[in-house]
């Protein structure tokens, strides 16, 4: 019996012995694929987003200063008194309009006082006109006006 054991181990020695000549020789083959290297992503432009005006009869404004006036309070302040018109050119009637009237320093060039006014509804083809009082400003100073119209897309 001692025979059949030296030649069990025999038997398992060559067995491990192959295992390990196999390992060492296919180390090589057995390698891995390196791992894709991930995408960068590449940063898209910012989102532009179309706006469609809507299709059909529109409003477009035009105005125009009629009378730019100085008046002095009995305290010896100033205020200017603005007259203008507004006419709305284009086909169509337009909703919610917003006026803004500006007095302007001619030297600085900024806006010293606005007033603002209100029309709901104006029709295609029709003119407002306006007069703003008590826009307030500097008794030493050179002015003028100027409107400017926005209304809701109808």
């Amino acid at each position: 019996m001692g025979g059949l054991s030296i030649a069990v181990k025999s038997l398992m020695s060559l067995l491990l012995l192959g295992c390990l000549l196999w390992a060492a020789v296919s180390a090589g083959c057995m390698e891995t694929s390196p791992t894709p290297a991930t995408p960068t992503p590449t940063p898209t432009p910012g989102t532009a987003y179309t706006i469609y005006s809507p299709v059909g009869p529109k409003p477009a404004f035009s105005s125009s200063i009629t009378s730019l006036q100085k008046r002095m309070r009995s305290d010896g302040s100033c205020y200017w008194t603005v007259a203008g018109s507004v006419t709305n050119e284009g086909d169509g009637t337009a909703r919610n309009v917003v006026i803004r009237f500006m007095l302007i320093d001619d030297e600085a060039s900024m806006i010293r006082a606005t007033e603002t006014i209100f029309v709901p509804r104006f029709p295609a083809g029709e003119t407002k006109a306006f007069t703003v009082d008590a826009l307030p400003g500097e008794c030493d100073r050179q002015y003028h006006a100027e409107i400017e119209a926005t209304c809701d897309i109808p």
